[in-house]
């Protein structure tokens, strides 16, 4: 990363149609009473908001690679002292350790080992041990389900998993095998091979896959009268004109429906509007890849997205040119990134209180979705250091929503 953006980064902190795959909608929020949740109110307005759990089209999980059904470990040591050298730093004790090695099998490949442990180490692992042992695997990315574990922000997980169809019994050991996230911002769950083995037939499998991987997302309406609709409301969600076309349809509603409410989605600019709570559709990787988090974060006020991706090298320069260091509070349309381990991890929208835009994984099975924050940095902080930097788009002809 340039020197220059590094600096804009440290220096910002944030203190305290085209078409996609439909998401298969079950309105099932997971807090107690199911019930819609009035957010404090701002310059946004009297926002409402509940959560779904949402699922990709029937027959997705044919387009993904599904995992093994073999838990399988990599750290690289070049020899049995190196790992157990690497564990020790790892915070592990030597009884964590033999416990953990005591029936597993191990395969050194050149300068590493795959660690292949018996299902009786998995599933009775103690929480600390698997806390630290899971952040350590998280560090490589053969680890891809420790790099990338699924995150749950409840802890009941009945309620987390209703309407899933994934068994109470294989429920019961997600609750053994789930750790809280660095920041106790919920828990994560790294174990799908373990769980996928559970399936006794090809259907049992794809309804474990289906209920394992389906995301969250939040439904935000906007309460709207005469009253509400203030000046203030009304500059916020234009956002200094780069969204200037949401006027008139919030001047509209107010002379024809004064006290209703609206679905925000109505006020986003074109191009987030088309997407959220949506999946990717194969059409969209054509070009042998899909859309990611920079792509939704530059593109949120550009009619027609541009092609570009975190790790394309114009990346950080398109950063400085087309956007401008900002300070709380956030406005709407502002771009958070999420910095962890000295690199930018990942970046979402403000949209309004703590609630933001965000597509977190770059594959078919990642959607376009409204999140709380603090949900968004419990995906994405598996080391507990992540600080979030503002970065305000700049005023131009090409980014203003016709």
């Amino acid at each position: 990363m340039p020197s220059r953006l590094l600096q804009l980064l440290l220096g910002a902190l944030f203190f305290a149609d085209v078409t996609g795959q439909d998401a298969i909608v079950m309105s099932s929020p997971s807090r107690p009473g199911n019930g819609v949740v009035a957010a404090p109110p701002g310059p946004w307005g009297s926002l409402e908001y509940y959560e779904v759990a949402l699922e990709g089209p029937r027959g997705i999980h044919s387009m993904l690679k599904l995992p093994s059904q073999q838990v399988e470990w990599f750290l690289p040591a070049a020899s049995r002292a190196e790992l157990k050298e690497l564990l020790i730093a790892a915070g592990l004790t030597e009884s964590e350790i033999t416990d953990l090695l005591s029936g597993s099998k191990l395969i050194q490949d050149l300068e590493a080992f795959r660690i292949f442990p018996a299902e009786a180490t998995v599933l009775n692992m103690p929480t600390p041990t698997r806390v630290k042992l899971y952040r350590l695997l998280s560090r490589y990315e053969e680890n891809r389900f420790h790099q990338r574990p699924v995150y749950i922000n409840s802890s009941n997980l009945s309620d987390w998993f209703e309407g899933s169809e994934i068994p109470r019994s294989v429920i019961q050991d997600i609750a053994v095998l789930c750790y809280p996230t660095p920041g106790g911002k919920g828990y994560h769950f790294s174990d799908a091979p373990f769980t996928l083995k559970q399936a006794g037939s090809v259907l049992e499998e794809q309804i474990l896959f289906q209920g394992l991987f389906r995301k969250r997302g939040l439904i935000v309406r906007l309460r709207v009268s005469a009253d509400k609709l203030t000046q203030e409301t009304a500059d916020y969600w234009t956002a200094g004109y780069k969204n200037k076309a949401v006027m008139p349809l919030l001047e509209s509603i107010v002379q024809n429906n004064d006290g209703g409410t609206i679905d925000i989605a109505h006020l986003l600019p074109s191009t987030p509007r088309t997407y959220l709570n949506r999946f990717p559709d194969p059409s969209d990787g054509l070009s042998g890849r899909f859309p990611d988090w920079f792509w939704t974060c530059y593109n949120f006020f550009r009619f027609v997205p541009r092609e570009v991706y975190a790790d394309s090298p114009a990346r950080d320069s398109l950063i400085l040119q087309e956007f401008e260091t900002g300070l709380p509070p956030s406005e709407f349309g502002d771009m958070l990134l999420f910095n962890s381990g000295g690199k930018v991890v990942h970046g979402c929208i403000h949209i309004a209180e703590d609630i933001v835009f965000t597509k977190n994984g770059a594959d078919l099975n990642s959607p376009w979705v409204f999140m709380k924050i603090q949900d968004v940095v419990g995906i994405h902080d598996l080391y507990g250091d992540v600080s979030i930097s503002t970065f305000r788009k700049r005023k131009t002809s090409e980014t203003v929503t016709p």
